[in-house]
């Protein structure tokens, strides 16, 4: 700073000789290097009104395009760091205008600067949208004029890792960021950059001994004294908090608060990052009063700067376990509900610009759980679930539902979002080479869809309010919310936990933590894990008994939720979250030897917020069956299955379209859109070992190319993939989840997808499952029933046929699913004991 002050002088002295020879362009430079000067001092106020002065001159004298766009982009950038966003906006789009008008080469190469500004700006401003719209023009100005590979590419690409990471994308920046670290011309600046911002993408993963390696590697490219030096040694500090390392925390954390404070002084935004850091250290070391001290300063200061918003969110959330801890609860409330709702603003901008990657990568990262449920404030909880959870795949299907309501222009972007993704996963099957052209392309459209919807979407939705949930309720019923959250455990660090929000009809919510993470997925692994193989002889493993299973599951997650019940409570919607998505609720067992249908009625949905969304009550257009049976030809009783259901639909007024065999093919399905109606009873499954490595390796990447059921022709298909080919995807008998969300089933009240393995899939927290269930429910259809694991063709069949004898008297899929699977579970525990009752009869999990 020093050699800044020094410098001011030296530049009066320049603009006094050059004012005696008039308003000159050089004139206007020299105020503008001198307002430059002022604003790294902080200066603010004397940098504006010298920018300005300069920015007279030159409009004035009509000054080079050049000078302008030069003058107009530094006064972005003190503006930047001042925190007038906007008007940094404004100074960018002034220079990229500039430099439009510039004719010589240097202009439009210098072009991408201001691009690169204009999306900081963009990211302060909390406009994801346009900030990657500018960064992706700045990757194509640099490409278009030869600059590929050059340092400011290099810079480019390692700043939009930097901006994906930021929106919660952490797999897409660890590539984008490994794949630039490759590059054997990398600059020294870009590499530090690069590793830097890769042990940030690192320990965000939790991989803390990687991200320490990459950021040791950054420092030591790193001249001490430096902002970088500086910088590097704040997240160095937050990679040991996170890691549990907190005697190493603290003293790489007072090293950075010092160099922090003597760069950028005691209320910037960099002091308040290490003042968090230093807080989570104290907090973990258990003075409360020191981490209480830390985490008040630094809230103050990021409560002045829109752009830190985020980082607001995760001080105040400290500072709310601090307090709680400390037995403040109301104001740990307090600040909990502020937190909550910034992180509710950042929720809906994200869900009106990001393709649905971005969505899921920022929903995953964003946390919102972990500390309201150390809080345990019920009310808080229940308003942060209704809103975030499942909030991407409601998105999803708000747009599709306006798309299919609106002009024929959304909807030919629609169908080519659904051609996109199919010609990706063809590509990747084929192993034919990079697809970044199709992805970028399947992003953009994504993306111009979300930010076209996203103001009549706002119109149209309403905020999920617990009371309005609890209005549509039964008298007799209960929604139960399962929450997957981490906490602090021995030593500070974090694992993963279990939660229960069970919400009444009326009344307060009950919040019951539910235990280890780690110890309820192993029990959920001890079930489904039993169970393998294909759709044909039922064949149970040699391990300890399921019974002992379900017991043990039931004492440790249902009866715990079960105490908070009513006793009038006779129906339970069941919202599960990661593992217990694929736990057999129904057949869990308690003291009694008795099944949980035996007492309950269970219904699953995404989140409680599936309770406020329209039921279908008028009969579809096509008022139709569709049953696709037996794709592989060697199922005897999926054919006697779909025939049987096709004849009770005839019965009860729906038009049948029987399917079997090579005819059960994925032209027949896609030429039968929204019907009343859809079973599908064939083999389903995940790709594995079977097929060629290199075609299961490239597919298996994605959980919706993972997942499939086989229709007609799918056997050729799989043959073919065991020798290392690839058959054209569109009509290859293999219908993965990524094509079953591109079926329109938007008028179908029921689809059955009777096989293996359909309620597979990879879980994201809060979420669901990624896999069949969610192709399924993405493409429209209203109830869905799928099996967890490898079922029985005959008792399949059995279950099915009983199932469709229910369904139209009841003419409610949920009673009619329920009785029917209570009858089955009781029938085979008589006849061949609980282990072969949970396999035959548990399997099946209807969703709506």
């Amino acid at each position: 700073m020093e050699s800044v002050r020094a410098a001011i002088p030296i530049y009066k002295r320049i603009i006094a000789t050059r004012s005696k020879l008039g308003e000159t362009a050089n004139l206007a430079l020299g105020y503008g290097y001198l307002a430059t000067l002022h604003a790294a001092l902080s200066e603010y106020d004397e940098a504006e009104r010298l920018f300005s002065k300069a920015d007279a001159i030159l409009a004035k004298k009509n000054g080079p395009a050049v000078n302008r766009a030069w003058l107009h982009n530094n006064r972005g950038l003190a503006r930047l760091k001042y925190g007038q966003y906007a008007g940094a906006l404004e100074s960018f789009r002034l220079a990229t205008a500039a430099l439009s008008l510039q004719k010589e080469q240097k202009g439009s190469q210098w072009r991408f600067l201001t691009l690169q500004n204009t999306a900081s700006a963009y990211v302060a401003l909390g406009n994801p949208a346009e900030a990657e719209s500018a960064f992706l023009e700045t990757l194509d100005v640099l490409e278009s004029s030869g600059r590929r590979g050059s340092d400011a590419h290099q810079a480019a690409c390692a700043n939009l890792a930097i901006f994906y990471a930021r929106l919660g994308d952490l797999e897409t920046s660890r590539v984008a960021l490994e794949k630039l670290l490759a590059e054997r011309a990398l600059s020294r600046s870009n590499r530090r950059l690069a590793l830097y911002n890769l042990g940030h993408v690192l320990s965000a993963r939790r991989e803390f001994a990687k991200a320490e390696a990459r950021m040791r590697e950054a420092q030591a490219l790193t001249r001490k004294g430096t902002e970088w030096y500086t910088t590097i040694l704040v997240n160095r500090a937050a990679l040991y908090n996170r890691s549990g390392r907190f005697d190493l925390a603290a003293v790489i954390g007072e090293e950075a608060y010092r160099r922090v404070g003597l760069r950028y002084g005691e209320d910037s935004a960099a002091t308040a990052a290490i003042l968090h850091e230093l807080a989570v250290t104290a907090l973990n070391r258990n003075d409360l009063a020191e981490a209480e001290r830390l985490l008040m300063r630094a809230t103050s200061i990021l409560a002045k700067d829109s752009s830190k918003e985020e980082a607001f969110v995760t001080a105040t959330r400290t500072l709310a376990l601090v307090l709680q801890r400390r037995g403040e609860h109301d104001r740990a409330v307090a600040l909990s509900r502020e937190a909550l709702e910034v992180a509710k603003k950042h929720l809906a901008r994200m869900l009106a610009f990001g393709s649905e990657a971005q969505r899921l990568a920022y929903l995953s990262e964003a946390a919102p759980y972990d500390q309201l449920a150390a809080l345990g404030e019920p009310n808080l909880l229940a308003e942060a679930v209704l809103t975030m959870k499942g909030a991407v795949l409601e998105s999803l299907l708000a747009e599709r539902a306006l798309v299919r309501a609106s002009s024929r222009t959304q909807q030919v972007r629609l169908d080519r979002i659904n051609e996109l993704k199919v010609a990706i996963m063809e590509k990747i099957g084929r192993g034919e080479g990079k697809t970044e052209t199709l992805e970028r392309a399947l992003k953009a459209e994504q993306t111009t869809l979300a930010r076209t919807l996203a103001p009549r979407l706002r119109q149209a939705e309403a905020p999920a309010r617990l009371q309005d949930v609890q209005a549509e309720l039964d008298h007799d019923q209960v929604l139960v919310e399962i929450i997957r959250y981490q906490h602090q455990g021995k030593g500070g660090a974090l694992v993963s936990a279990y939660g229960g929000l069970v919400i009444p009809r009326t009344g307060t919510p009950t919040w019951i933590p539910l235990g280890d993470g780690r110890t309820i997925d192993d029990g959920v692994e001890r079930i489904v894990g039993r169970f393998g193989g294909g759709r044909g002889p039922a064949a149970v493993g040699p391990d300890a008994s399921v019974a002992d299973a379900v017991r043990d599951l039931h004492d440790r997650v249902w009866k715990p939720l079960a105490r908070a019940f009513s006793p009038a409570t006779r129906k339970v919607l069941l919202s599960p979250d990661g593992s217990t998505a694929f736990v057999p609720w129904a057949a869990l067992l308690d003291d009694e030897g008795r099944f949980v249908a035996e007492r309950w009625e269970l219904a699953q949905i995404g989140s409680g917020r599936d309770v406020l969304r329209a039921k279908t009550t008028t009969p579809a257009p096509v008022n139709t069956f569709v049953g696709l049976g037996d794709g592989a030809d060697d199922l005897t009783f999926s054919r006697q299955e779909v025939e049987y259901a096709g004849a009770v639909a005839r019965k009860n007024g729906l038009s049948p379209m029987i399917l079997l065999g090579e005819c059960a093919s994925e032209r027949a399905l896609f030429r039968h859109p929204r019907p009343r109606i859809l079973h599908v009873a064939t083999h389903g499954d995940r790709l594995r070992g079977g097929v060629d490595k290199a075609v299961h390796d490239r597919l298996s990447r994605n959980p919706m190319y993972r997942a499939y059921l086989l229709l007609g022709g799918g056997t050729i298909t799989l043959d073919a993939w065991r020798r290392g080919s690839v058959v054209p995807f569109a009509a290859d008998g293999i219908l993965t989840a990524e094509e079953a969300s591109t079926l329109d089933l938007r008028d179908t009240w029921l689809t059955v997808l009777s096989a293996c393995h359909t309620g597979d899939g990879d879980v994201r927290t809060g979420e669901g499952v990624i896999g069949l269930r969610r192709g399924f429910t993405l493409a429209g259809t209203e109830n869905l029933v799928l099996s967890l694991w490898a079922v029985d063709d005959r008792a399949t069949s059995e279950f099915m046929k009983a199932f469709y004898d229910r369904l139209f008297k009841s003419d409610d899929p949920s009673h009619a699913f329920h009785t029917t699977q209570r009858a089955e579970l009781l029938r085979w525990k008589r006849e061949l004991g609980v282990d072969d009752a949970v396999h035959r009869a548990g399997a099946f999990v209807l969703t709506r």
